[in-house]
């Protein structure tokens, strides 16, 4: 299937990427968020995408994404995108987490370096759900300024606050988990 174009189902079927950090480590710790909260919202939208018959869209390194997708995976969900950049710098860690993770992915976006992929996994989304910050996820979050940006849903429990002059900026709001499903459809 190309991947503009959306499988037939029951129910709305959309294009939605989970971006949030992958070291949960570091920034939990600096946020005060342990990071099993990280990983377990993570694992419960990657199980409502599935559940609802989503696509889902990541950055398949490590941390968020990873949790996600493997509940995607779990859930027998029908299509799975990862955004795998093959040029630029990056952290050695990420390089190692993409070719680690890549090969369970449905579809596979090669052609863009890490730069080019906060734009990019806007450009590839209907709707967005951030599941914590990190400076890779405020950077994916400011780029939908410009995509134009899809709606994103941040996830509360998971992050320490957000600055007003990206929320002036973005179409974003803040969103219980539980609620997560219910907010990709309104």
């Amino acid at each position: 299937m190309a991947l503009g174009h959306r499988p037939l189902n029951d129910g709305p079927a959309l294009r939605v990427a989970v971006i949030g950090p992958t070291n949960i480590q570091r920034v939990g710790a600096a946020a005060g968020i342990a990071p099993h909260v990280y990983i377990d919202a993570a694992y419960e939208v990657g199980r409502q995408l599935a559940a609802g018959g989503h696509t889902l869209i990541v950055v398949p390194d490590r941390g968020v994404a990873v949790a996600a997708m493997e509940a995607y995976l779990d859930e027998k969900g029908r299509h799975l995108v990862g955004i795998c950049p093959s040029s630029g710098v990056s952290e050695p860690a990420a390089v190692l987490g993409i070719s680690k993770w890549r090969d369970r992915c449905h579809e596979v976006v090669a052609d863009c370096s890490w730069y080019e992929q906060h734009h990019r996994i806007g450009v590839l989304s209907d709707r967005m759900v951030c599941v914590g910050l990190s400076c890779g996820t405020v950077a994916e979050l400011a780029w939908t300024k410009w995509t134009p940006g899809p709606s994103v849903a941040l996830v509360r429990s998971t992050m320490s606050g957000l600055p007003p002059e990206l929320m002036a900026e973005v179409s974003a709001e803040l969103v219980e988990l539980e609620d997560v499903a219910d907010w990709l459809v309104s």
